[in-house]
């Protein structure tokens, strides 16, 4: 079972990294750079049910890797990303929709803004973890 616990902690959480890294990094740039924005913008609004669900998976099966494991302080990573994205999907996301219906630039900005830290904090705690497991092997 500790051999299960393994594989299932670090394949979540490599793969939490993974498409976190892909959306921030590859699919979002390149939705804004190369379509207008009055597409851009609900066309990447739809994709995030579709990342948020990813996240929760993967941090789902990452979390309960290490709770097998025992590894309390390790699962917290993984389970802060669970809170962190429930967050973001019920709370900000449908805030951040009615700032940008009524028109509110300001607020959307710094709501925005807000989730970009929240999402960016969430993959630096998730890769510094995949850094102290890759380094407790090497």
């Amino acid at each position: 079972m500790r051999r299960f616990g393994s594989i299932l902690s670090l394949t979540g959480l490599g793969l939490l990294a993974g498409g976190m890294l892909f959306f921030g990094a590859v699919m979002a740039p390149l939705v804004f750079t190369r379509l207008p924005l009055s597409v851009a913008g609900p066309f990447i609004r739809t994709a995030f049910p579709f990342l948020y669900l990813y996240c929760l998976i993967t941090a789902g099966l990452s979390c309960a890797g290490y709770v097998s494991l025992r590894r309390l302080r390790s699962a917290m990573v993984p389970g802060f990303a669970i809170l962190a994205t429930l967050w973001s999907w019920f709370w900000m996301l449908p805030r951040l929709d009615a700032w940008r219906l009524a028109g509110n630039a300001a607020a959307f900005t710094r709501g925005h803004d807000v989730s970009t830290w929240v999402f960016g904090f969430e993959f630096f705690l998730v890769i510094l973890l995949l850094i102290r497991e890759g380094m407790a092997r090497g």
